[in-house]
């Protein structure tokens, strides 16, 4: 970058003569924070946001205002943390309520991003008399946190699906251009965890979660990402001048704001830098490895809190982009009924029946009482009696409600993964299989944009799997979300991807090492494709499944052994998984062993018209 390009950094002038909130020292401050009613976060957070925006119109030493920064930040991070949960894990459409949160968050973090910078400035300007004794560490550290907190501003941004204020990536690029030009990139500083970090991997993981393809992750998934890469991945990645040969290069241009795109080789200029994520890559390459191969509870994955499925999302996001398979069609404002979630599909492919009107009648009601594997649960469905919108507890996680019971053993989590229903046929179909609709704003063979208009809320995350129909048709369309974008005006848009144009609903039985079976959990089968060279697949529960499971498949008045053989894909929400068929199972007498073929799907012409 040029020696003469100026750096771009809108800061507040220091107009202020008076400060009231507290006398301007370090401990008067902490003391300060100290009181604010944290019972009361919105109260807390407004006098914080409105104290810190005071502070950087005072005329302060560098030094002083980053004692009392400092002094501020470890309340000032505990109300945050508090707070994200008010509008994380909410409806699509967020309430008032948490969207105001949400905004209040947002200029906190803003305003606490400009008290650092004001030091960093003035320290290098040498405004406010007296200098500080290191100078250039004062800098350096006071770069760093301008530039963690204006990330975690961007990563709350993402986590909300919605776009970046204007000028967010310029002032975090030119963050990093001032310590550039002052030569502290690549100085050792700690961070607020006490990590040791540089400037350098501090831009860098801001920049590369942009890389990621946000808006197809789950909130929480993005958490862990963005720890990952401040915490793991940030050596990994190397930051050049000039772009050198090689696959995984990204470049960025430090007066422009807009984040890294994928380097194609015909751009040069002193403002570009170039990131070589070829290290990370070999690591995440590694990691997926040694996943696969089955390194149980000592999977490095754990501790990143990272399922294998978001490391390939990762591979891909990182890869050479690709391109895109169908042409896309205007949707002529045409509406899609969409139902959400496994348990919602598979009751609406099941003709609108739940999963004990599905299942055959020794196992919907019980006739069990000899196993110890269905006696864990007997009581009540957890997902018919949950809310309509509450479809991601996880189809395996039911402990609070177990009954206790005397003859019950120890067995492992696949034990437990009951859903099994227990209501009588003929009561009314439970309210959480909600049909919602939704404008089509555009199609391909291969999905659909929609515009999500419904009044009605509802839990919408990236992976989750859906059930949709044009407005007429019959046949529910087994889809996942691929990607969600929250626009302005409270618009909300979604891209799905079609998994198979129809789904077969069946119960699944989990084989244990002994030859016990689990309760029946509900799946999707997605028939065999042959025109586009698609296997028949079974969609699962994200837990309780893995390769080389044995699983009984319960349908209307057949019984299947299966062995799952590869998992395709995967989600937070769901897996998918190839198999083949071992035999048919007899009720009256031992079947014998045969191979046996698919059932042929009357829809294999649909897809013709590819």
């Amino acid at each position: 970058m040029s020696e003469n390009a100026p750096i771009k950094l809108r800061i507040p002038r220091q107009d202020l003569t008076q400060f009231k909130a507290f006398a301007l020292d370090a401990g008067a401050a902490g003391n300060w924070a100290k009181g604010l009613p944290t019972s009361d976060l919105r109260v807390a957070v407004s006098q914080l946001r409105e104290t810190v925006g005071e502070l950087n119109r005072v005329e302060l030493a560098p030094g002083q205002r980053q004692s009392i920064l400092e002094a501020l930040c470890p309340t000032l991070q505990t109300i945050l943390q508090q707070l994200s949960r008010l509008f994380l894990n909410q409806p699509l459409v967020l309430p008032e309520t948490s969207r105001q949160l949400a905004e209040l968050t947002e200029s906190l973090l803003s305003l606490i991003s400009t008290g650092y910078t004001l030091v960093a400035v003035h320290t290098i300007q040498r405004v406010g008399g007296e200098q500080p004794a290191h100078p250039a560490r004062l800098a350096c550290e006071a770069l760093q946190r301008a530039i963690q907190f204006a990330g975690q501003r961007m990563l709350q941004t993402f986590q909300l699906y919605q776009h970046l204020e204007p000028q967010s990536w310029l002032t975090l690029h030119q963050l990093y251009a001032l310590g550039e030009r002052q030569q502290l990139a690549k100085l050792p500083v700690r961070d607020l965890q006490g990590h040791d970090t540089t400037l350098t991997e501090a831009w860098l993981s801001a920049v590369m979660l942009g890389c990621c393809q946000p808006n197809q992750l789950r909130q929480s998934d993005l958490t862990a990402i963005y720890r990952a890469l401040q915490q793991h991945w940030g050596p990994m990645l190397r930051l050049h001048d000039e772009k050198e040969d090689g696959p995984g290069q990204f470049e960025v241009d430090l007066h422009s704001d807009q984040p890294p795109s994928y380097s194609r080789g015909d751009t040069s200029g002193t403002q570009l830098r170039y990131i070589d994520t070829s290290g990370l890559m070999a690591h995440l390459q590694q990691l997926r490895e040694q996943e696969r191969r089955g390194y149980g509870r000592h999977s490095p994955l754990r501790e990143l809190a990272l399922p294998i499925s978001i490391l390939d999302h990762l591979i891909a996001a990182l890869s050479p982009p690709s391109q895109r398979n169908f042409s896309r069609r205007a949707g002529n404002a045409s509406q899609l009924e969409v139902a959400v979630g496994l348990s919602s599909a598979h009751y609406h492919c099941a003709g609108e029946r739940t999963f004990s009107e599905f299942l055959p009648p020794h196992l919907a009601g019980g006739g069990q009482d000899d196993n110890p594997f269905a006696s864990r649960s007997r009581a009540r469905d957890i997902w018919e009696e949950s809310e309509s919108d509450d479809i991601h507890r996880g189809e395996a996680d039911s402990k609070g409600r177990e009954n206790t019971d005397v003859r019950s053993v120890d067995i492992d989590p696949l034990g437990l993964a009951r859903i099994g229903e227990t209501g009588r046929p003929g009561s009314q179909p439970p309210a959480r299989f909600t049909v919602y609709r939704a404008e089509v704003l555009n199609a391909s063979p291969g999905g659909y944009c929609l515009n999500w208009s419904d009044p009605n809320p509802v839990n919408l995350r990236s992976g989750d799997i859906l059930c949709v129909r044009e407005t007429g048709q019959v046949e529910w369309v087994i889809a996942t979300v691929r990607w969600i974008s929250a626009m302005e005006s409270s618009t909300t848009l979604i891209g799905l991807e079609l998994l198979s144009p129809r789904a077969m609903p069946y119960g699944a039985r989990v084989m244990g090492p002994g030859g016990e079976l689990s309760r029946p959990i509900r799946v999707l089968l997605l028939p065999e494709i042959k025109l586009v060279g698609k296997p028949h697949t079974l969609v699962t529960p994200r837990t309780g499944f893995h390769e080389r499971q044995r699983v009984v498949l319960l349908g209307d008045g057949e019984e299947f052994l299966v062995q799952l053989l590869r998992q395709v894909s995967a989600s937070s929400s769901y897996s998918q998984f190839d198999f083949r068929y071992i035999r048919e199972l007899e009720k009256s007498s031992s079947a014998v062993a045969e191979e046996i073929t698919m059932p042929r799907s009357p829809f294999d012409s649909l897809w013709s018209q590819l």
